[in-house]
């Protein structure tokens, strides 16, 4: 007898016939979460887009569209504000659709301070005088050059000249202006004294003794993000970090505009990529991966993975929670706590994997499973597309394949909805209350060491397109024949026998022939006799979730096997 009690998706690297039992030569549009088959439900159309756009972005029900390929991370507190790169310089996108760059300019010239009179050498001190930039939303930039050094005595006023006005577009709307202090011990620096609303002043007098100093200026380091920045990543604490080049940058805790280069780290290769897994990030390079770990960007520690797996395609790279998923030349990789795995080795070789040209990846998530659009033309030039959903969460992965396509994929993580971009238009995926797509689900290949004949199936399936049933019908055997039985609807009485469900073809196969096809589930169907064969597949294909499937020689064989399975 064969029994099939849980189902999985694919495993390409086996033949048919070495696959476990309950995985599949064949997984198509099926949704294997639970352990039964069921189909996944046909996307739902959302909206359309520009004809242009390659990138969107959704925040609640606000929508953004790029016609270039962008990362987006929202601000670490302000609800109202997206952190952008990949469209030119970074930039800041405010409400939905004031945008401004993200750097905030530093003043380009130094002040000028001078005091009337003559300071009185035993009582004079020296003064240097910076000032900055702040905007309608409290971002401070750097501190303009120090001023040449004045002297001046208790009593003298000091006379600040060469304010420079703020260039127009980063919403700059005041002045914030630092006068030296020495300590004892030698050391210098600015404090503040005063902040004005623009415009600036052709001359600022600091009577000093009317101006004490306040706090020290907190942007000495507030160094601009360059413009060539680019895949920034939102990690906790505050902290955003991108990359150029071969160097990662990391953003001041909770303050995105400053990107201080004393907190750059530097890889051995160009970066593709950055992902996030809980504290740490994974760096993605056209060479081996890194892992950097920290909760400040002052004490970030970078350690370079002794594993040859580059990243082929930045569109790959998906942030799965636990862990980084990614494309490299030998297969897909994951970056976790333990180091870099290559998930895929279980799954699928090498060669097959080049094949799929993994650099054209397009990559996302749904329900935990990483999602790849893949796109190919094979060895006899025929044009190969669709969708693959991978379950990553077992100990052998596998694959279900999907008939969908699309150009750039977006999971809305506070919704759990996975949108897809084909052309202009954008669908939801296994959207809710759609109908469902027809699926196909082939069984292993049950190998005999001779030639036998099963005479009966069972499939228990289910109809799970309406409303959800309290339970599933009990199944007897009575004649020979399993039935189904009735089943309580209410605490108040019981309902006739359940009409059963439609929607599903069952195909067997022996010796790779298909010998029987059926139409009926939850009760027992005779096979086709006279023949044996060694090698027999069960097929699925429709649109009922099945929970079990059971064939066995005859009929009353199948009462064993049934109750062997629900106990």
């Amino acid at each position: 007898m064969l029994q099939l009690t849980s189902f999985a998706g694919e495993i390409p690297k086996l033949t048919p016939r070495l696959l476990p039992d309950g995985y599949a030569r064949m997984a198509k549009n099926c949704k294997l979460v639970n352990g039964a088959i069921a189909p996944f439900r046909l996307p739902k159309t959302y909206r359309e887009t520009a004809s242009t756009t390659k990138t969107f972005y959704k925040r609640g029900s606000v929508w953004f569209e790029w016609a270039a390929l962008v990362d987006v991370v929202a601000a670490p507190i302000a609800d109202n504000r997206l952190y952008v790169t990949g469209d030119g310089a970074p930039k800041m996108i405010v409400d939905s659709s004031t945008v401004y760059p993200l750097a905030v300019p530093t003043p380009a010239s130094a002040l000028t301070a001078t005091v009337t009179g003559t300071p009185d050498s035993d009582t004079q001190e020296s003064y240097l005088y910076t000032y900055t930039y702040v905007t309608l939303y409290d971002e401070e930039s750097e501190p303009a050059p120090a001023s040449s050094e004045v002297l001046r005595s208790p009593g003298m006023d000091v006379s600040i000249t060469g304010f420079i006005a703020p260039p127009t577009g980063r919403a700059i709307n005041r002045y914030r202006l630092y006068r030296s202090q020495t300590s004892a011990t030698g050391a210098t620096e600015f404090y503040f004294i005063d902040e004005q609303l623009l415009p600036v002043p052709s001359t600022y007098v600091d009577t000093v003794e009317g101006n004490p100093i306040q706090e020290i200026v907190p942007s000495l380091s507030y160094n601009p993000p360059p413009d060539t920045l680019q895949g920034i990543i939102a990690l906790p604490n505050g902290i955003m970090a991108a990359f150029d080049g071969k160097k990662v940058y990391f953003s001041e805790p909770y303050i995105p505009h400053a990107w201080p280069e004393k907190y750059v780290l530097t890889t051995n290769y160009n970066i593709v990529a950055l992902g996030v897994f809980g504290q740490s990030i994974a760096v993605l390079t056209e060479g081996n991966p890194y892992v950097i770990t920290g909760t400040t960007p002052d004490a970030m520690i970078m350690e370079r993975l002794e594993v040859n797996y580059p990243c082929v395609a930045k569109r790959s790279v998906v942030d799965l929670g636990y862990s980084v998923a990614y494309a490299s030349t030998d297969g897909l990789v994951v970056i976790s706590g333990q180091g870099a795995q290559l998930v895929s080795r279980k799954l699928i070789n090498r060669d097959d994997w080049v094949k799929m040209a993994p650099a054209s990846f397009i990559c996302s998530q749904y329900d935990g499973r990483y999602m790849v659009n893949y796109d190919y033309v094979d060895h006899d030039g025929n044009e190969q597309k669709g969708l693959l959903s991978l379950d990553l969460s077992g100990e052998q992965p596998f694959i279900s394949r999907l008939d969908l396509f699309s150009d750039f994929m977006f999971f809305e993580i506070g919704a759990g909805l996975l949108y897809l971009k084909s052309g202009q238009t954008v669908t939801i995926f296994d959207a809710p209350l759609q109908p469902f797509m027809q699926m196909t689900w082939r069984s292993k290949t049950f190998a005999h060491t001779g030639g036998i004949n099963y005479g009966a199936i069972l499939v228990d399936a289910e109809d799970i397109s309406d409303v959800a049933q309290t339970g599933l019908p009990e199944l007897s055997i009575a004649a020979g024949t399993l039935v189904n039985a009735t089943f309580p609807t209410s605490d108040s009485g019981l309902a006739g026998d359940l009409a059963p469900p439609t929607g599903l073809t069952i195909n067997v196969y022996s010796d790779g022939i298909k010998t029987t096809s059926l139409t009926t589930v939850n009760s027992v169907q005779r096979l086709t006799s006279g023949f044996l064969a060694r090698f027999w597949e069960i097929e699925f294909v429709g649109t009922l979730q099945i929970n079990a499937a059971l064939l066995a020689g005859a009929p009353h064989e199948l009462a064993i096997g049934l109750h062997g399975a629900q106990q």
